[in-house]
This record gives C-alpha cells, sequence and structure tokens, in this order.
C-alpha cells in the first residue's frame, strides 16, 4: 500500500487506492443535488439561504482540491476557500436561515468534494490539516481580541504598576526592600535572556562573555548571611514598629539619611530597574512565542502558513471591521435570530472576536466531522472512496425530512429523498467505474444507461408517492402526526437497510 506524506511536516499516513470518481458520473451526482437543495430551499421558503450555502459549498469543494496542490501558492487559495465556505455556512446560521440551507449546503460541498478528489489521506490529512490551522490562527485571534477590547491587557498592566508604586511608596524599607529584590530578579533573568539573545544576535557577538562574566552571580549562590538579612527586613517590613524605626535610622545620618529618604522615595531607581526586569521578561516571553510558532509551523513554514492563508486573511477582515468607525454599523445592523442576540454579542466581545470565534468554530467543527465520518460512516459504505456521497445523500434526505416538519410542499420533500438516493447511487457508481478505468476514462455510455434508470426509478417513486398522498388525503387527516413519523422512520431504515444488503451482495 503507498503512503502519503503530510507536507506540513506531519508523519506518513497510509494511503488506500485511487477512488476518484468518473467525471460524467461524480458530475451528475453534483447537479441531482444541487437542483433537489434548490427544490427544498423553495419549499421551505429559504432560497436565498439555500444559494448561499450552495455557494459556500462550491469554494469549500474547490478548496479542498487546491489544498493538495504541490505548490504554496495554491495551497493558499485552498485554504482561503475552504475558510469562505465556512464564512457563508457560518453566516446563513448566524441569520438563522433554517436547518435546510445548511443540510443542503453539507450535501453539496461533501458531493462536490468526493467528485473531484479522491477521499483517501492523500486528500484529508492536507485538508483537515489547512482547516484546523485557519481555525487555529482564527481563535487566537478572537482571543486576542477579547483581551483588547475589554481592556483586559491594559487593565491588567495598570493595575500592576499602581500596585507595585503603592508597595514602593509605603515607606522606605519596603522600598528598600523592593530594590534589593529588583536586583536579585535582574541577575536570575539575565541567565535566561542572555543565551536567548546569543541565538538571535549576528555570529561573533558573545554578549553572554560581556553580560554574565561582570554580573556572575544566581540567587542560589547568595552568602547566608545576606539571605538571613534579607529575611530580617522581611520580617521588619511586615511589623507596624519597623517602618518606625527605619525612618529614625535615617534621621539620625542627618543629610546623608535625608539623601537616601529621596533617592528611595522618588522612584527613579526602581524605575530604571523596573525597565530593565521588563525587558528582560519581553524576551523570555518572544522566544515562548518563537517556539509555540516554530512548533506550529512544524518542518514545513511555507506551506503552514499558506495552509493557514485563509484563516489570517479572515482575520485581518474581522480586524477591519472590529475598528470604531465601523464596529458600531456592524453591532446596528447584526441580527438578532435562534435566541442568540448577535448585536449584544457583538457589543460585549466585539466584532473581531465575535466573527473570528464563529468561523473558527464552523472549521472546528469541519475537523471534527471528518473524525466521525472516520469511525461512523464509513465502516458502512461498500466502496470507501464514497464516503462523500453517502453524506450528501444522507444530508439530503434529513433536509427533505426537515422540510416536511416545517410544512413544505410534499412533492419537493418527495424529490428530495428520491434525489438523496439518486445522488448516493450516482456517486457510489462513479468512484466505482472511476477506480476500475480510471477518472479519465470513456464511461458515459454506460453511466448514461445507469443514471437514465436511476433517475426513471426515483421519478417513478416520487410520482406514486404523490398520486397516494393525494388519493389518501383524506385518510391522513385521522393519522397522529407521531405515528406517521414514526412510519417514515422506519420506512427510510428498511431501505437503508436494503441498499447495504445489496450493496455486499454486490
Amino acid at each position: 500500500m503507498s503512503r502519503a506524506r503530510d507536507d506540513s511536516g506531519g508523519p506518513d499516513y497510509p494511503r488506500a487506492p485511487d477512488y476518484r470518481a468518473s467525471g460524467f458520473g461524480g458530475t451528475l451526482a453534483v447537479l441531482v443535488a444541487v437542483v433537489a437543495g434548490i427544490g427544498l430551499g423553495l419549499a421551505d421558503g429559504s432560497l436565498s439561504a439555500v444559494l448561499a450555502c450552495l455557494g459556500g459549498a462550491t469554494l469549500a469543494a474547490l478548496g479542498v482540491r487546491a489544498s493538495q496542490s504541490g505548490t504554496n501558492a495554491r495551497r493558499a487559495a485552498g485554504s482561503a476557500g475552504v475558510v469562505a465556505g465556512a464564512v457563508a455556512f457560518a453566516g446563513v446560521a448566524a441569520f438563522d436561515g433554517g436547518a435546510v440551507p445548511l443540510l443542503v449546503g453539507v450535501s453539496v460541498a461533501a458531493a462536490a468534494t468526493n467528485a473531484t478528489v479522491s477521499l483517501d489521506d492523500k486528500v484529508e490529512v492536507p485538508a483537515v490539516g489547512t482547516a484546523r490551522r485557519s481555525a487555529t490562527v482564527l481563535s487566537v485571534g478572537a482571543v486576542a481580541s477579547v483581551g483588547l477590547y475589554a481592556g483586559v491587557f491594559s487593565g491588567v498592566a495598570g493595575f500592576t504598576v499602581e500596585a507595585l508604586a503603592a508597595v514602593v511608596t509605603a515607606n522606605e524599607l519596603v522600598a528598600l526592600l523592593a530594590l534589593q529584590v529588583e536586583v536579585l530578579l535582574i541577575a536570575e533573568l539575565l541567565h535566561r535572556a542572555v543565551p536567548i539573545l546569543d541565538t538571535w544576535l549576528p555570529e561573533g557577538r558573545e554578549l553572554r562573555e560581556a553580560a554574565l562574566d561582570r554580573l556572575d552571580f544566581r540567587v542560589e549562590d547568595l552568602p547566608r548571611e545576606y539571605v538571613a538579612f534579607l529575611v530580617l527586613q522581611v520580617v521588619l517590613a511586615l511589623t507596624a514598629w519597623g517602618p518606625r524605626w527605619f525612618d529614625a535610622f535615617l534621621g539620625s545620618l542627618s543629610v546623608f539619611g535625608t539623601g537616601i529618604r529621596l533617592l528611595l522615595g522618588s522612584g527613579v531607581l526602581h524605575a530604571a530597574l523596573g525597565a530593565v526586569v521588563l525587558a528582560l521578561v519581553g524576551v523570555l516571553v518572544a522566544r515562548a512565542g518563537q517556539l509555540l510558532v516554530v512548533a506550529w509551523a512544524g518542518n514545513d513554514p511555507p506551506g503552514a502558513l499558506a495552509r493557514s492563508a485563509g484563516g489570517i486573511s479572515a482575520l485581518a477582515v474581522t480586524a477591519v471591521l472590529g475598528l470604531p468607525p465601523l464596529a458600531g454599523a456592524v453591532a446596528a445592523t447584526a441580527p438578532a435570530s435562534g435566541g442568540v442576540d448577535f448585536a449584544g454579542t457583538i457589543s460585549t466581545f466585539g466584532a473581531t472576536a465575535t466573527f473570528a470565534g464563529g468561523t473558527a468554530a464552523v472549521l472546528f467543527g469541519v475537523v471534527f466531522a471528518s473524525f466521525v465520518l472516520d469511525a461512523v460512516v464509513r465502516p458502512w459504505v461498500v466502496t470507501s472512496g464514497a464516503t462523500g456521497f453517502a453524506v450528501a445523500g444522507a444530508a439530503l434526505a434529513v433536509a427533505s425530512l426537515v422540510a416536511a416538519e416545517a410544512g413544505g410542499d410534499a412533492l419537493a420533500v418527495f424529490a428530495g429523498v428520491a434525489a438523496a438516493l439518486a445522488v448516493h447511487d450516482l456517486g457510489s457508481n462513479a468512484v466505482e467505474l472511476g477506480a476500475q478505468v480510471g477518472p479519465a476514462g470513456e464511461t458515459r455510455t454506460g453511466e448514461t444507461a445507469h443514471a437514465v434508470a436511476t433517475l426513471a426509478v426515483g421519478t417513478g417513486g416520487v410520482a406514486l408517492a404523490t398520486l397516494t398522498a393525494f388519493a389518501m388525503g383524506s385518510w391522513s387527516a385521522s393519522v397522529r402526526a407521531w405515528r406517521a413519523r414514526l412510519a417514515v422512520a422506519l420506512l427510510l431504515l428498511s431501505v437503508l437497510c436494503f441498499a447495504v444488503l445489496v450493496g455486499r451482495e454486490e
């Protein structure tokens, strides 16, 4: 068995045989799903939302196809397509477009993806990696934007400065103790930050020798006498008479004591030492960020950046929407639907965090769905390469039931269920033929006959169901709703079992 490698530096994955659908059959299955989805949108009264999801599904499918390219430019375009499709789905969900448009979009996206690529690890690993990396970028951006919008960072910095100023200006003894602590902290941080700076500076500059050799002591190397003296200062600072005693001691030193008191109370020394501490801590924080970026980028930083291009672009757009001139307008036009007050959410967390977080949630949902498909759907599919068509048929069938529950036209609902079976049948047949003769093989004649037979059976089933519903309309009023739903559920279960048994017999 051949193996596929994640070009972002991941491990090798076993790759299944190339099960790419034939061009004619795969395209026909996608067209059936699109037409059925539009019909369900008309019956459900959500045609505009369905069209938006169809556009998002098309972009997502094209993005998945481009994500397996060997060039970073195509990978970046694929990442943008996947994120754009997620944005379309998130927008429909935000404006409460209903479940039918989302299910139709999932159906078309799954069918279109299965029709254009072979659903194996060669496609799934980079596609899932693209969604995961873009979602990670958007999540980090959302968290950072919340901190900026809510003033968390500035609030923490202000509180820290005020607390330190209150401690330093409490009395001269505390100020002297804080000064010693700052010097010890600088000495300890130097031993951690200077080696990092050595790796960042050009070769030939030994900052370690210039700095550490002149300040060659660590906290653990302090004499015991000084440690005891430092502890004594802490004890005195915690008592009520200690600061008064130290103040009297400074007074006994006359002019020299007055100078020490002014120097400790002015805050000049503390400000200088605090700036040094802040700079050294900044070096450590930058190093931690560097390690995180390196771990995130893996062995192929350009490829990782290309796969995250969609998330980076979306984050830039949401950052523009979060600017003060636009944030108010966005919050004013945001919908309040589905029990969620988006205007209130934007006012609380900001437009950037709301939109970036929503898009990231959709992308993480895609990543989670890929694992669900591998664990739940794929074992029940006769041809593993037709998983997308199976998902497309299932989503279309569920969309038909949802439309029926909402009071949609019965003819559209019957046609949607028939189209779901047709999409699965046509797609599975296309994948089997593609595996046998290749996706570019001449199979149009045989597939045309198969498609005509499938569509004829589906049309006959729709006609029979419509006539039955029309003829027995007066009886249906006496059937309780839960019995009707149970009958439909049992019927669908029997059809599913029949299809699985037929597939295993083949």
